[in-house]
């Protein structure tokens, strides 16, 4: 069936344009309305956005809408839901598999590093979600900051428990670690912002090498290899180097 077709009023001499939408199942009407909204709000912002946006962004009337959804903050909600549940499965698949290296001595900065390219290429495959999330729900409204504050605890809490046991097995020097935590947590929130969710052409392995190089020559008392660690071929323990400071 052609979606469109050019008719004639001939009593007035008027052509007239009508439309025929695509039928979709329900559930794929309903993810598309999501993905349309996500691009709205990282587009215009919350506050701006109206349901009207996300409609016309779908070619859906506002019946069908409603069909879905309540409200534009209903939309806005599961669409930080579904952020909080995506993100937090990496964070805890990533803990697991970093918290195993650890107790296993096995090489600890690949299994760093490839942690981190996942929660890069997680936000690279998100960047409007990613967005809506960082730059619109705090603070927005109660419900939404209760819940980016809830997925921001969870990523601090793993964090730290990576730290503490990194320090335990002699990998980083004695730090505070509360604040090594924070500090980490908000340069890999501004690399998302600034290199990947505005479509830097910096790769994301490039991105993951520079951080974790960061980290390891600011944590480790003598620094580690890093270079060799990028390779997957170094050791969990620092390196002390004889005859060199810490770098």
């Amino acid at each position: 069936m052609l979606t469109s077709f050019r008719g004639r009023c001939y009593g007035t001499g008027m052509s007239v344009m009508k439309t025929v939408r695509r039928r979709l199942p329900a559930e794929e009407r309903r993810e598309q309305v999501l993905k349309v909204a996500a691009d709205v709000f990282s587009k215009k912002g919350y506050r701006v956005a109206s349901v009207t946006d996300i409609v016309d962004g779908a070619g859906i009337g506002r019946g069908t809408f409603y069909l879905y959804f309540d409200s534009k903050k209903e939309v806005f909600l599961e669409l930080i839901e579904r952020y909080f549940s995506d993100f937090a499965l990496i964070l805890v698949e990533n803990h697991k598999r970093l918290e195993e290296a650890i107790n296993k001595n096995v090489d600890v900065i690949p299994v760093w590093r490839e942690n981190m390219i996942r929660i890069l290429e997680y936000h690279r495959e998100n960047p409007d979600i990613t967005s809506v999330v960082y730059r619109d729900a705090l603070g927005c409204d109660e419900d939404f900051s209760e819940r980016v504050n809830e997925l921001s605890g969870l990523a601090g809490k793993h964090l730290l428990e990576e730290f503490s046991l990194l320090q335990r097995h002699g990998l980083i020097r004695s730090c505070d670690l509360n604040v090594v935590s924070s500090i980490a947590m908000g340069a890999t929130v501004y690399v998302i912002m600034e290199y990947v969710v505005k479509g830097s052409r910096r790769r994301i392995g490039e991105l993951a090498d520079e951080m974790i190089e960061y980290h390891v020559r600011a944590l480790t008392r003598a620094g580690a290899d890093v270079d060799e660690g990028k390779r997957g071929n170094v050791s969990a323990k620092a390196k002390t180097k004889k005859g060199r400071g810490t770098r």
